[in-house]
């Protein structure tokens, strides 16, 4: 072997002789490359102290010095050995000391070429000059540029350890990837151990070449490659009523590879304190979610509450001690059998309004709903089985509703028929098909009704009041006993659409429900307080009830042939549909005829028929129904010359998207059997506005007291009665949408489900989008309701609502929202964000002019995570903050 080698490199010296001695080398067509292979035979004069293969190439050329074994690459040099690769204008690789030699070159114009490349590992540098040892894996670099985590570290000379440790000199430390940085942590030392840490000595900082005084005696600056534990700096500022603050500071922690938590808190200089825990996890394939608790004490001097106009607002110190809960677990596959779901959102009742200060959404919102579900399905069978625990609650009110719990057994539809037989017959009866569905509920409310109050005298219409119960402990009981719960089992018997006629289709149906009771109602009047007591019965109780259906609709086309230039045609669909409903009369079954007034002062007893069993489900139908709905649709469609084609192609415009009218005639009812009638109205003009309306009509008369009489407007020369109507119209307008010239109406609907830039300054840079020069959408709304009475006015209400966005330059965005209300007079809740990109930083600046939630903030702060504390911030806000 070693005989070999000799010869190999013999040859190699001949023929690079050869080569330097024949005129313009750079022109030699071939590439020389030689591998030597060491790690198969003992070290010898030759091989020096290589203990693997060593790959090199060059464009030009490769000059190989035997007697001291010393290899030169010329142009676009490149060695790999190992892990470890090179990449240089021109390189010496040297077998004697093992050291490798990298540096660079310039053109003519004095541009760089081919500047060195060194990749160790998962680690890379980038210098004016490299000489790298193969054995001791040691190093010197020199102009060194290296990425450690998310930033960049820039040094003039760079000394590298076999630990993988680096020392460096004149060093600069900057998340900016420009070679020239706007802004680095400038200081004489520097340690860095790759993937986990850098150190320094004494630095100060520079912005855009300006050394400033803001700097410390050390710098510690982890560079993990993974996430680590590690604290988390807290902001500083003032807020009017609690004083100065330190808030969102504390230590993150990684528990493992699936799971994070956050624990942080606010403390302020007035008294008041806030602690959050925030955690995260996820299963890949799985599931994922998060969990956050949230406490805040409140010490907040009172004050006078006030509603803001100009100026900020002041709000009385409404919870002194306030806590929130928020949770959710998403299944991130679709599997058959069993999953989990949960979205939780609990808490006291002021929390959201007293602590949200960078969500004017969540402190507005005073509705929130809490759900924990499973589901079992699989798809071979037509079983479902759903159970859930839900939550609801109302921060104005202050009412909590509990369903503990929900569960439902679903059979889907199924064909019993067919089952029996081989072959289908084509008959219609083959296609009836049954579906069986069961569902229990219990529900826990802290409202307790006037009229539910067991052992209570009450007043039926009179002025007894609903009583809400603050959720703790003293009213536990009377809470759990004013539960509320029951079994619905429902049984709907459908089939196929039959054709009558070649032109209609009938569809009939069947169906049976049975509700399944545990309180039981009885009525007994007294007459000395002119009143009804309601004695509630706990035992187990069934009501059912049975019904049909049946409807029939068909399709009439209308078109009018133009042969124009542009308009080919115009065609009208009619869509007509008459549907029949028929229940039963259980009203002796489910009711009670109960007296609710004093024979010795009226003449005419009131009755009423008030139910004796109390359901979630609703009260079983009463008295007989024989409903006949009807509606009408229509549609208009326009068949015009394509503008991007000479040949003889058409495209369908749409003129009118729907209108429609829809109501019934209850054949059972003693009066007032026709329904109002319900007119719709929905199109898109000018290919960008969408207008969508609808009214309301009355066919009866009124009195100029407003009372309702049962006789038709008709016979006094009136069609029917204006009681309400609504108009809105939408626009939303951009560049692309000015570019395609036609949208549909759900590409023209405001985009409600991105989260917006005010609710949250931390998502501002995530949702900037340069590539739109501006937006603007617009909404305009405006609502009558027609007085049922002659003495009282007719409201009338109106409001326009404008937002969007405008980029200045490549760098500017400008984000708004606003809108004014024509009835108050007054502006809506208007927001202003401005966004600048600084490359390695960002600018975001949010004000709300007026309002209960006036406020402005203004932050300046680098891009990078790992120096995100690393800003300034002024805010501004409302009084509670």
């Amino acid at each position: 072997m070693r005989i070999f080698l000799a010869i190999v490199f013999a040859l190699s010296g001949v023929i690079n002789a050869w080569a330097q001695q024949t005129p313009n080398r750079t022109t030699t067509p071939q590439t020389p490359e030689i591998l030597v292979d060491t790690a198969k035979v003992k070290q010898d004069s030759i091989q020096g102290d290589i203990t693997t293969t060593i790959k090199y190439t060059a464009k030009d050329s490769i000059v190989l010095n035997v007697q001291n074994r010393l290899v030169n690459m010329y142009n676009d040099a490149s060695i790999d050995y190992g892990t470890m690769s090179l990449k240089a204008h021109t390189t010496q690789l040297d077998y004697k000391t093992n050291l490798v030699n990298a540096i660079g070159s310039k053109d003519s114009t004095g541009k760089a070429l081919g500047t060195p490349l060194f990749k160790d590992d998962q680690q890379t540098y980038e210098a004016e000059q490299i000489s790298y040892n193969f054995k001791t894996k040691k190093g010197k670099i020199r102009e060194v540029v290296t990425k450690q985590g998310e930033g960049f570290l820039h040094a003039e000379v760079v000394k590298k350890t076999e630990g993988d440790a680096m020392y460096g000199i004149h060093s600069k430390y900057t998340t900016c990837d420009l070679p020239h940085p706007h802004f680095y942590i400038n200081s004489s030392k520097m340690k860095a151990i790759p993937g986990k840490k850098i150190f320094t000595g004494p630095f100060n900082l520079v912005f855009g070449d300006i050394p400033t005084p803001l700097g410390f005696l050390f710098g510690y600056f982890p560079t993990p490659k993974k996430r680590s534990s590690g604290l988390i700096i807290p902001t500083f500022g003032e807020s009017r009523q609690r004083g100065f603050y330190l808030r969102n500071g504390g230590y993150y922690f990684v528990l493992n590879e699936n799971i994070d938590m956050r624990l942080t808190g606010d403390i302020y200089s007035l008294g008041s304190y806030g602690l959050q825990l925030q955690s995260m996890y996820i299963k890949r394939y799985r599931y994922r979610g998060n969990i956050s608790m949230s406490y805040s004490s409140n010490k907040t001097p009172v004050t006078s509450a006030s509603e803001a106009t100009i100026g900020p607002g002041n709000f009385n110190r409404i919870e002194p001690k306030s806590f929130w809960i928020s949770a959710s677990h998403t299944p991130t596959t679709l599997r058959p059998g069993g999953k989990w779901s949960a979205s939780v959102n609990a808490g006291t009742q002021f929390y959201n309004r007293q602590n949200r200060f960078d969500s004017p959404a969540l402190a507005l919102n005073n509705t929130f709903n809490s759900s924990v579900q499973y589901q079992f399905a699989k798809p071979t069978s037509p079983f479902t089985l759903t159970a859930s625990a839900l939550h609801n609650m109302n921060t104005t009110t202050g009412v909590h509703n509990f369903t503990l719990p929900e569960a439902t057994f679903a059979v889907n539809r199924q064909t019993p028929l067919k089952w029996f037989q081989k072959k289908s017959s084509g008959s219609w009866f083959e296609d009836i098909a049954l579906s069986y569905n069961v569902s229990a509920r219990n529900l826990i409310s802290t409202q307790i009704n006037s009229s539910t109050l067991s052992g209570v005298p009450n007043l039926v219409g009179g002025s007894a009041v609903d009583t809400v119960l603050k959720l703790n402990g003293k009213n536990f009981r009377r809470i759990l006993a004013n539960a509320d719960y029951g079994i619905q089992h429902s049984l709907p018997i459908t089939m196929n659409s039959i054709r009558l006629f070649k032109f209609f289709q009938l569809s009939p149906g069947l169906s049976y429900n049975e509700t399944w009771f545990f309180k039981k109602f009885d009525y007994n009047y007294l007459n000395n307080l002119n009143a009804v007591r309601i004695d509630t019965t706990n035992g187990f109780y069934r009501a059912y009830t049975y019904a049909a259906n049946a409807s029939l609709s068909t399709r009439v086309y209308g078109t009018y042939i133009i042969k124009g230039k542009k308009i080919e045609a115009i065609r009208h669909l009619m869509t007509p549909n008459i549907s029949y409903s028929y229940n039963p009369d259980f009203s002796k079954k489910y009711t009670r005829q109960v007296q609710v007034g004093r024979r010795d002062i009226e003449d005419n007893i009131p009755i009423q028929y008030l139910p004796i069993y109390r359901s979630l489900y609703g009260v079983p139908t009463s008295f007989r129904q024989s409903n006949m709905n009807f509606s009408l649709t229509n549609n208009v469609e326009m068949k015009v010359r394509a503008k991007s084609d000479t040949a003889s192609t058409f495209e369908k415009v749409s003129l009118i998207d729907n209108l429609g009218i829809t109501s019934g005639y209850n054949f059972a009812a003693d009066s007032f059997q026709l329904q109002n009638f319900n007119i719709q109205f929905r199109t898109l003009l000018f290919k960008k506005l969408n207008l969508f309306s609808n009214a309301v009509f009355d066919p009866y008369k009124i009195t100029k007291e407003g009372r309702r009489l049962n006789e038709y407007s008709l016979s006094s020369g009136q069609l029917a009665r204006l009681v309400n109507a609504n108009l809105n119209m939408s626009m939303e307008l951009n560049p692309e949408a000015l570019k395609k010239g036609s949208q549909t109406a759900q590409e023209q609907a405001p985009r409600t489900n991105r989260p917006s830039l005010e609710t949250n300054q931390n998502l501002v840079a995530e949702y900037v989008d340069f590539k739109i020069p501006w937006t603007l959408s617009l909404n305009f709304t405006a609502s009558y309701f027609k007085s049922t009475s002659l003495r009282a006015e007719d409201q009338i209400s109106k409001s326009l609502g404008v937002d969007g966005s405008v980029n200045l330059t490549e760098k500017w965005k400008v984000t708004y929202s606003t809108g004014y209300d024509f009835q108050f007079k007054q502006m809506t809740y208007t927001s202003l964000n401005i966004y600048r990109d600084l490359h390695c930083w960002e600018m975001s600046i949010s004000w709300v002019p007026f309002g209960e939630y006036q406020s402005y903030s203004i932050n300046i702060n680098a891009r990078s995570s790992i120096l995100r504390d690393l800003k300034l911030s002024r805010n501004r806000g409302i009084n509670w903050r």
